[in-house]
């Protein structure tokens, strides 16, 4: 544990007096040069460079890794062993000093740059340029969109560019470590019982595979581990390269993920909140099983379990067992008819009464 107490000596040296304030009983505590100044709790480690970090902490036990010291401990170990730890300090960077760093960064026409530098300078930097980057809120761009519409009566075409640039700078800063990506999961609930997609597709899912127009998923990547880290790859056998029905709930979750988390078409949907492809193991521990508890499922339940809802539900609904059987990716319409065949008792009703009716 690297928490240690500011207020106190580790190590008292003879002569030294007890802290009248917080020693108890046969507990001495032997005050330091901060005792009673600032917060009580430290917090050190190192950054990715190798250098000491230091945070204060008003507590030391609790639950909000923003308040109690051990809880912060907790989270950035847990994050820096998953890759993931993202340094406080760097998301109190201001905004207006990442936008200069991001315009750099990109490639524009002449004229697209006098464009995005005249709306940062009018629009956006007077809105959020001291702010910590970190620190913005959805709340606030919402407020702040819609002063650009009724208090400086911009049209909405304008609105759209200005908001266009502002989010492309919010991800650029996510994509630099800057903040944390807030991923929202229900999406992949979704996936799998409205789509079928097993958890490795649903995983590597990306934007550009959702055809709104068509109404189509297409499913030609997953995510596999290789030597322990999480990468995308082709599924393996030919049956799982396909294109999945799309009910319109799951398109509108799509649309409404995408804009939450400002998506470019490429991106994969769900990732972890340092932008990293999702783990199995990660998911299942962190996020798919407290799930489970909090809406009173079976421990038990899987991801799997979904794709056999969506199977279910759609031979429930008469879809051929054969269209059921590509769009689930299998191999052989036997494992299909294995699986779910006794879901469709009636077809045999259903062939007697085509007969009498041909036939009869």
């Amino acid at each position: 544990m690297s928490v240690s107490d500011r207020w106190h000596k580790s190590k008292p040296r003879p002569g030294d007096v007890p802290c009248k304030e917080h020693s108890r009983g046969n507990v001495k505590l032997y005050p330091t040069a901060e005792h009673l100044r600032g917060d009580r709790w430290l917090v050190r480690w190192r950054d990715e460079n190798g250098e000491q970090c230091k945070r204060s902490f008003a507590k030391r036990k609790g639950f909000d890794p923003e308040t109690c010291a051990e809880a912060f401990d907790a989270q950035r170990r847990a994050d820096e062993a998953r890759g993931e730890w993202i340094d406080p300090r760097i998301g109190r960077t201001p905004f207006q000093e990442y936008a200069p760093i991001w315009m750099k960064s990109r490639l524009h026409k002449t004229g697209t740059v006098d464009t995005y530098e005249g709306h940062l300078r009018n629009h956006i930097v007077p809105a959020f340029g001291r702010f910590g980057i970190a620190s913005i809120r959805p709340t606030m761009v919402q407020q702040w969109i819609k002063d650009l519409q009724t208090i400086k009566g911009l049209a909405p075409r304008t609105v759209e560019t200005i908001y266009v640039i502002f989010a492309s700078i919010m991800r650029g800063a996510v994509r630099d470590g800057y903040i944390r990506r807030t991923p929202r999961y229900a999406l992949l609930v979704l996936l799998g019982a409205g789509a079928g997609l097993r958890q490795g597709e649903a995983f590597g899912l990306a934007l550009d595979r959702v055809d709104a127009e068509s109404g189509m998923i297409t499913v030609n990547q997953q995510v596999v581990v290789v030597d322990r880290r999480p990468v995308l790859a082709t599924p393996k056998t030919s049956a799982s390269l396909r294109d999945v029905p799309m009910p319109r709930f799951v398109m509108r979750a799509v649309s409404a993920h995408a804009d939450q988390l400002g998506l470019d078409q490429g991106d994969v949907l769900c990732r972890t909140p340092r932008g990293t492809l999702l783990r199995r193991d990660y998911y299942n521990r962190q996020i798919w099983k407290p799930a489970l508890a909090t809406a009173w499922l079976a421990a038990d339940t899987t991801f799997h379990d979904l794709r056999h809802t969506f199977a279910s539900t759609a031979l429930a609904e008469g879809v051929p067992i054969s269209e059921v059987s590509r769009w689930l990716g299998h191999r052989s319409i036997t494992t299909t008819v294995d699986l779910y065949g006794h879901l469709v008792p009636e077809a045999s009703g259903r062939a007697r009464d085509a007969l009498d009716k041909a036939f009869g």
